[in-house]
């Protein structure tokens, strides 16, 4: 299916995820700054909130929002949230303290809001449908650069 004629009264799909994240990181900066905490924190305390995790866990978790090109790391993120005691780090695992456990839960609600205000006039059927069709154009360009770079 070629959707790139005859469709131009849409924006193309790279400059509305491009404007859709750049809206949704502004929502988060804008709620959880009020707090310290940024969108990043607010991934690594959601991401330990299930268990300690070493460095190298947290950025393959963390990979698909830290921006690479500028040099963003998991330690630029993290090293705030030890200092301020929400996060311990012990023997190359970092694991949520109590306080950080509690800040997490009270920012679930503020972060709840946030996806239910991004996802607004969409039924559960339209949202889970948006979700498949982003991962089918990720998956159809993943395919292509590993065929770009396969030498057979």
């Amino acid at each position: 299916m070629n959707t790139t004629k005859g469709r131009r009264r849409q924006p193309p799909i790279g400059y509305a995820l491009r404007k859709l994240d750049r809206l949704i990181e502004e929502r988060f900066d804008s709620t959880l700054g009020e707090r310290g905490i940024s969108r990043r924190q607010w991934q690594m305390l959601n991401t330990l909130a299930d268990g300690g995790r070493s460095s190298a866990t947290l950025t393959d978790a963390l990979a698909p929002f830290l921006d690479q090109v500028v040099g963003e790391t998991v330690q630029q993120h993290i090293d705030p949230l030890t200092q301020q005691r929400l996060v311990h780090h012990d023997d190359g695992t970092f694991t949520l303290t109590d306080a950080g456990r509690n800040l997490l839960k009270s920012l679930a609600t503020e972060v709840q809001n946030i996806r239910e205000l991004t996802t607004a006039g969409l039924d559960e059927r339209q949202y889970e449908q948006t979700i498949a069709n982003l991962h089918t154009m990720i998956r159809n360009l993943e395919d292509a650069q590993i065929s770009e770079t396969d030498p057979r």
